[in-house]
């Protein structure tokens, strides 16, 4: 680089460097721009524009090494060959063009780069052929470090002038680019300069055809204007004609745009038109539409085919008069078909308020109810809308008729009988008829629906209702409440005799057999009455005393009837006290166990004891199970409070000696709890006793409902070691069977039998024999309930009764009181068995 520097301020003309520089500058500027316009411009138009940039890029690279030359002194004589100097400018022309050409055709990354890569080796081209014109007395030697180094700055810096060129045409942009393709051929030319080094040779003697420094300076200005004028005339006019050119396109465009949009909006308005056509024809209303002279405007297709209107009356321009007559004199408006009816409803729309919207529902000939909306305009004409209402006002009746009347039966609901009920009592209000109400609930309907299935039971629902039907007069009405309860109103005039009578015939006519198809089924129906206004003001207070007196008559057996009475009310403020109470002893824990020694017939010991629920109320004192486990199981308190007790009980008899067993009765309703089997398994498991200490006593009642279910937790509560024992034997009519259907560990003889064998009766007495000697034939442990006397304990020994149970041996005791027992009996174990029996 010194040989660079060395070479420039020592053996250069500073004025004629400058004014190489300045002509590279303009010459880079005018190319550039020119590639700008031939990047913008198509096909054969380009290579035009290509051409005139690479002549003019060409003369400036060919110029200022010219020009640079003149400021060259070496200090010999120097003249410069023809032939190679006019092939060093078009090389520079030609490769220059090339790099411009290749850059153009595709603004890709990689192309600029290339092109630029190109125009650095036409400089290279064009200052060494130049350099081999040179004609002087002595040597030209290189430096190949030098020359390597001016190829490459003349690449890098064509390669970023083209990079900027391509992507950014502005005039910030075209100046940065001509600078950079200015420093290419600059850097290039003086760097190669340094690279020259001129050796002396008298021998050698310069060609007579080479041009002089002054010729040649001549040339180099001659032909520089000439170019660079032309090409900036160009570039010039090119401007111009582009710049009208873009203009006359612009107006071109713009018409164009104009024609277009117009072309747009009548399409637009066409669409739009079709899709209003489209949208007012498939229109589920008619519609139609008059203006102020009450002419037809516009209407639809559903409006014409909804009055079957004939095409002449659905051009615009209609008079309105004419659409009605036609509507009238072809009879598809309900009603009379003469022009008289015409001119009534023609008056009557005329009558409309001409700013208010008016609504009516017309009936057609055929049956049809059109819902007509009229809505005024502003200008004193209207829109109609024409619904057809038919298929939605019958939906609404049969809404209405579903919500009052039972779907099965067909008859009357609870909110039916309400409204009717309300009525009813407003005319007695007045001094009319009385009326009476009868509840009504169907007897042994649970086992036919339990046994036949639903459906059966759904036919017989039917039946019912329609014998129901048959046994009332017109003024009465029966409604269904829900399940197996109807209910009769009347009105009557003499209370006693009319209800009595009615009450009579309902019941003679459920007691007849009722024929299902595969089955004949019997049943009964139980009935309540009250009567308005005597029982009752309003229709819950009159419902609430039907159903008093219908609680009074089931409790009075089956097909029966009763009349509400005052004290039934009592009965039941009783029975609501009892059971908030029972709520409340269970949320307190007061209830409490005693506990009834079950003793061994051969040894006189106790094998174990039962438990039995005692309540004792805070005001009322002991209250016994018979008194309120009935209205436990009514209210499904039962199952909370038999497993208060199955707990409570497994918990007492793990303080017991191993061998004593724990009885506990079970519930019917119990084993409808899908938790009975899981309650048990953890009261064991809380407890800590084993399985087989507990005896569970079940009745065969458990079996009149879901006996599937209850055998399956029977046997999966003997599969884990539970004794199960048949309480009550002998008193129902399937015993036998449940003997059959399931192994019982044990049998309970019950007291009713026990209380006979000491009788004065000697049938009873016979049979009461008869079922020990069964129970006990059987295999099975028997245990005789109710025990009371000596008598008795002698004949079940005689029999060979394995277990025994009663006031003989002791009365229910507490859990301390067990203790105590436990305890007395441990002294007495060396006394006589009859002894010990009378301990207990």
């Amino acid at each position: 680089m010194f040989r660079v520097l060395s070479c420039l301020t020592a053996e250069h003309d500073w004025r004629l460097v400058l004014l190489a520089g300045l002509v590279c500058f303009v010459a880079c500027i005018v190319a550039v721009t020119i590639f700008h316009r031939a990047v913008a411009s198509q096909a054969r138009t380009r290579l035009i524009w290509i051409a005139i940039a690479g002549a003019a890029i060409g003369y400036g690279i060919w110029a200022t090494h010219f020009i640079a030359m003149l400021a060259y002194e070496p200090g010999v004589s120097t003249g410069y060959g023809i032939a190679l100097t006019a092939l060093s400018l078009a090389a520079a022309m030609i490769l220059t063009s090339c790099g411009l050409g290749f850059a153009a055709s595709d603004p890709d990354r990689w192309r600029a780069p290339v092109g630029g890569a190109v125009i650095g080796a036409g400089i290279a081209s064009m200052h060494y052929l130049g350099m081999w014109a040179l004609e002087v007395p002595g040597h030209v030697s290189w430096a190949p470090d030098l020359v390597l180094a001016s190829i490459a700055f003349g690449m890098f810096f064509g390669c970023a002038a083209l990079a900027i060129a391509t992507r950014h045409i502005d005039r910030r942009r075209t100046l940065a680019a001509a600078l950079l393709l200015t420093l290419a051929i600059v850097s290039h030319h003086f760097i190669a300069m340094g690279a020259a080094l001129i050796v002396p040779d008298p021998t050698r003697t310069t060609d007579t055809l080479s041009l002089s420094p002054t010729f040649l300076a001549l040339l180099i200005a001659g032909v520089a204007l000439s170019v660079l004028g032309m090409s900036l005339i160009g570039v010039l006019a090119d401007r111009r004609l582009a710049n009208r050119t873009r203009k006359f396109e612009e107006i071109i465009s713009q018409l164009s745009l104009a024609r277009q949009e117009v072309e747009a909006s009548q399409r637009e308005l066409q669409e739009q038109k079709l899709r209003l056509d489209t949208a007012i024809n498939h229109m589920g209303e008619g519609l139609c539409m008059f203006d102020a002279e009450k002419r037809l405007v516009v209407c639809n297709d559903r409006y014409a085919k909804m009055y079957r209107l004939p095409p002449e009356l659905l051009e615009p321009g209609t008079p309105h008069h004419e659409v009605i007559a036609h509507r009238i004199a072809n009879g598809i408006l309900k009603g009379e078909t003469s022009d008289s009816a015409a001119n009534r409803l023609l008056s009557a729309l005329n009558a409309l308020p001409p700013d208010a919207v008016a609504s009516r529902v017309d009936e057609l000939a055929d049956g049809r109810l059109i819902c007509v909306t009229r809505q005024p305009m502003a200008d004193g004409g209207w829109v109609a809308t024409h619904l057809d209402v038919t298929e939605q006002r019958q939906s609404e009746a049969r809404i209405i008729h579903m919500a009052q009347h039972d779907a099965l039966t067909d008859l009357p609901n609870r909110v039916r009988l309400r409204v009717r009920m309300e009525h009813a009592l407003a005319i007695t209000r007045e001094g009319g008829s009385g009326l009476a109400v009868f509840m009504l609930d169907l007897d042994r309907f649970k086992e036919v629906n339990d046994t036949l299935g639903h459906p059966a039971g759904d036919r017989l629902l039917q039946a019912v209702a329609a014998r129901l039907l048959e046994c009332i007069r017109d003024t009465a009405l029966i409604a269904r409440l829900g399940g197996d309860e109807f209910a009769v109103i009347d009105y009557v005039t003499n209370p006693v005799v009319e209800a009595t009578g009615l009450a009579e015939k309902i019941s003679h006519a459920l007691c007849k057999p009722f024929d299902l198809g595969d089955h004949q089924v019997t049943i009964g129906t139980s009935i309540g009455i009250a009567i308005a206004p005597r029982d009752g003001a309003n229709p819950d207070e009159i419902l609430k005393s039907a159903d008093l007196a219908l609680y009074s008559a089931k409790s009075g057996g089956r097909g029966s009837f009763r009349f509400f009475e005052p004290e039934l009310d009592q009965l039941m403020h009783a029975r609501r006290n009892m059971e908030r109470d029972m709520r409340d002893t269970l949320a307190r824990g007061e209830f409490e166990l005693h506990y009834q020694a079950i003793i061994n017939a051969g040894s006189g010991e106790p094998s174990g004891f039962e438990a039995l629920l005692r309540w004792h109320h805070p005001q009322r004192g002991l209250i016994m199970p018979a008194e309120f486990i009935p209205l436990a199981e009514e209210t499904g308190l039962i199952l909370p409070i038999g497993d208060w007790v199955m707990r409570a009980a497994c918990s007492e008899a793990a303080k017991w000696p191993d061998d004593l067993k724990i009885a506990v009765n079970l519930s019917p309703a119990q084993f409808r709890s899908k938790e009975l089997v899981s309650t048990i398994v953890g009261a064991l498991a809380n407890s800590g006793i084993a399985a087989q200490r507990l005896e569970l006593e079940v009745t065969e009642t458990i079996t009149m409902h879901d006996s599937e279910a209850v055998f399956a937790a029977l046997d999966q509560l003997h599969g884990l070691g539970v004794r199960i024992a048949l309480d009550d034997f002998g008193t129902g009519y399937s015993s036998l069977s449940l003997l059959q259907k399931f192994p019982f560990d044990k049998i309970k003889i019950d007291r009713s039998f026990v209380n006979a064998l000491s009788g004065t009766n000697e049938e009873s007495r016979l049979i009461a024999r008869a079922v020990v000697r069964f129970a006990t034939s059987l295999g099975k442990t028997t245990t005789a309930e109710g025990v009371e006397t000596g008598e008795q304990l002698a004949i079940l020994r005689a029999e060979a009764c394995d277990e025994m149970q009663g006031y003989y041996f002791n009365r229910p005791i507490c859990a301390a009181e067990v203790l105590k027992m436990m305890h007395r009996h441990v002294k007495s174990l060396r006394r006589p068995s009859e002894v010990r029996a009378a301990a207990y």
